[in-house]
């Protein structure tokens, strides 16, 4: 038997409570709808969560302030507040927790480790995903030291998490030096690729000690300078501590984030083959070739003291190429200070200087055990594991890379940002794989 119709059980009904129909998408009203005019499209917008759940309608009377935001990440837009302007962008964007429950940062808090770390002495650090399209993926350690900068490293394949993998070590590459509110940036755009907030927190600056088990070398095997000796009078910062341990180039970092683990340690160690400062390259101007005029006959003057007029369209060349001109200097600029616009490199940081990271496995509550190998191994006898301590330790965590990883700020993923920045053709780099063993 048909069912009677009713107006509550419409179709029309239905669309006008935002109620989705045949499970993602507004059904096309094919009945009781005239032929003209053409319909139009509905402006409900749907987002998937990331883990193939449910459908999530976005709210499209939100301010579309996507653009603003890339453009402030860039410099090209100026603003006072960048934690207000930053942070009520972010709020829009909050993504409910998936089926598996990850580490979360809630904006308050987010706000609140922000503001109390707004001084000189301030200690906050960021770990930045970047997707980008020509260097690929790969993660931004960033640590403030000073009331407005970070000094920043790019790490490849992310924070070492198994103290027993065979790839303990992670190359990490000096980058510019940054604006401390860069930490609470998570935008897109197709020229950049995708940033998220993979853990933010602060961190904390301890006595450089290299790992007994790692391998001798000569800076394992040479003291520290006498200068970064501190006597227990004379109590520093760790945004101090970490200017001193800088210069001396061996830098312990025990980091407080949301998802590292408790006393989570790294080290950080520069190669010394790479501590020199590269030529700038300032590239070659193009000749400006201006087209030819024709000549207009000039009238004769009529006093002896009147000065003739300038050539025609003079100032509106020279204007012409102003703005390219002062983006020329503004990114010699920007190689010769290291550093970008807002931010000051009293650190001393050098452009593409290696550094050696690695877990500080005794440090993050480890200690090393021997084990007998199984029958099956050719070499047979003891070999030495890192097992965690009675009150210390974590359960190893591998980093998956942009297809998996979310903010821990607005639980994203990299695809969410490029949707919510409305990015279009994105074209990632291929070839990236998650150190898992």
């Amino acid at each position: 038997m048909k069912r009677a119709y009713s107006p509550e059980t419409s179709p029309e009904h239905e669309l006008k409570k935002g109620i989705p129909l045949n499970g993602q998408r507004p059904a096309l009203l094919s009945l009781n709808v005239p032929v003209s005019p053409p319909r139009k499209r509905s402006s409900i917008k749907w987002a998937k969560d990331g883990d193939g759940g449910d459908t999530i309608p976005l709210d499209a009377s939100q301010p579309n302030t996507s653009s603003s935001l890339a453009a402030i990440e860039a410099g090209q837009v100026e603003v006072t507040d960048h934690l207000s302007t930053i942070s009520e962008r972010l709020k829009e964007c909050v993504r409910p927790l998936p089926k598996h429950p990850i580490p979360r940062l809630p904006i308050k808090d987010w706000i609140e480790l922000y503001k109390r770390n707004e001084h000189p002495e301030g200690r906050h650090f960021v770990i930045h995903q970047h997707d980008h399209p020509i260097a690929g993926p790969h993660y931004d350690l960033r640590l403030q030291f000073s009331e407005t900068s970070s000094v920043s490293w790019s790490v490849m394949y992310g924070m070492p998490g198994d103290p027993n993998s065979q790839r303990l070590n992670r190359n990490a590459t000096e980058t510019r030096i940054h604006c401390l509110w860069n930490h609470l940036i998570e935008t897109a755009s197709q020229q950049t690729g995708s940033l998220i907030i993979w853990d933010t927190g602060e961190y904390e600056i301890l006595p450089y000690q290299m790992d007994p088990s790692g391998p001798e070398t000569d800076d394992s095997r040479s003291e520290m300078s006498e200068g970064s000796q501190v006597s227990p009078e004379e109590p520093m910062s760790d945004s101090a501590k970490l200017r001193q341990a800088f210069q001396n180039r061996k830098i312990r970092l025990r980091l407080h984030g949301t998802r590292l683990p408790k006393d989570y340690t790294i080290t950080l160690r520069m190669d010394k083959t790479t501590d020199f400062a590269r030529p700038i390259r300032e590239g070659r101007k193009r000749r400006r070739r201006h087209p030819s005029r024709p000549t207009v006959p000039q009238a004769p003057s009529t006093s002896d003291s009147e000065s003739p007029s300038p050539p025609p369209g003079k100032e509106e060349l020279r204007g012409r190429h102003a703005d390219a001109d002062d983006t020329h200097n503004a990114d010699i600029e920007i190689q010769r200070n290291n550093a970008y616009p807002g931010s000051s490199n009293t650190i001393g940081s050098i452009h593409q200087r290696r550094w050696f990271l690695s877990l500080d496995r005794e440090s993050s509550g480890f200690e090393p055990t021997m084990i007998n190998q199984s029958e099956g191994l050719k070499e047979r006898g003891k070999k030495r594991t890192w097992t965690p301590k009675p009150t210390g330790g974590f359960e190893p965590f591998y980093v998956h890379g942009p297809e998996a990883e979310r903010s821990v700020v607005t639980a994203r993923l990299a695809r969410d940002v490029l949707d919510d920045e409305a990015v279009e053709e994105f074209v990632p780099r291929r070839g990236w794989r998650p150190v898992m063993h």
